[in-house]
């Protein structure tokens, strides 16, 4: 019974661990492509997508 439960909180922890990841990865991409995440774009910039899960928008 311990073993079941070990594995299920290692399981639990697995899918945990990819939710950040997933949430990086349009930073990333905003980042890679010379883009800045902030909540609003400046004067002189354009939004061309979002980072940390839509919560922040691209700007470029």
């Amino acid at each position: 019974m311990q073993m079941l439960q070990l594995l299920f909180a290692v399981v639990i922890i697995l899918l945990l661990q990819d939710i950040p990841i997933r949430g990086l990865s349009d930073s990333q991409q905003c980042r890679s492509s010379h883009g800045r995440c902030w909540r609003l774009c400046f004067h002189m910039e354009r939004w061309e997508g979002s980072c940390s899960n839509s919560r922040l928008r691209c700007c470029h």
